[in-house]
């Protein structure tokens, strides 16, 4: 996946006046932070004006493009994240922040190629049916990764915690989420590589090479 991108980096002081200690004042800041992960669809493209010769040529230039012989889906996932720091001061130096952070996931392309050879209409669907399995497994993949990294994320990142300065709570806040987001994001992408190789195994291409022969 892309790496992620801070398009928003801010902090937001609040007011140091309200009743009672800081450290219960840090603790109602929990409130505060807000996790937010989203996954954002993409309507496939469809270009079926390749042949088998060219679509063997785009299959084998990149490690996110999973293909039979006529038949190819291509899709380049992306990322970006905003992030905001809500801090407190103690009126001493010292700083209590939660983070404000929106993911969002989905993709820079999605799209489904289908060789201009074939024109008989059992075999295109075939074909085309086997591609809508790849096409599944992207936005199923990523649709289920949204949720689960919410959850992590809000686990993992949502307390407040004390810092030295909003500077060094924005950088050191910042830096944390996007590692946890960074190593949550290969795990998905590792489990979305083996999905795709299970349905493009050699005998997953068995059973479509059978169905294939038995088209009138």
């Amino acid at each position: 996946m892309k790496p992620i991108i801070a398009a928003l980096l801010c902090l937001a002081s609040l007011s140091t006046q309200a009743n009672g200690s800081f450290n219960e004042r840090c603790e109602k800041l929990a409130a505060e932070a807000t996790i937010r992960v989203l996954f954002e669809d993409k309507p496939v493209t469809r270009d079926d004006s390749h042949n088998v010769d060219e679509l063997t040529r785009l299959a084998g230039s990149g490690i996110t493009r999973f293909h039979s012989v006529l038949g190819l889906t291509h899709a380049i996932p992306s990322a970006s994240m905003e992030f905001t720091t809500r801090f407190l001061n103690d009126g001493e130096g010292g700083t209590c922040a939660v983070p404000s952070v929106t993911v969002k996931l989905g993709f820079s392309s999605l799209d489904v190629n289908l060789a201009r050879e074939i024109t008989n209409t059992c075999r295109r669907q075939i074909v085309e049916e086997h591609e809508q399995e790849h096409v599944a497994i992207w936005r199923n993949h990523l649709r289920i990764g949204a949720r689960l990294l919410t959850t992590q994320l809000t686990n993992t990142d949502a307390r407040p915690d004390y810092f030295r300065s909003p500077d060094d709570a924005n950088q050191i806040l910042r830096e944390r989420i996007e590692q946890h987001v960074s190593t949550a994001l290969k795990e998905l992408q590792d489990g979305i590589m083996t999905a795709h190789q299970q349905i493009d195994s050699p005998g997953s291409y068995r059973q479509v090479e059978n169905r294939m022969r038995a088209c009138p």
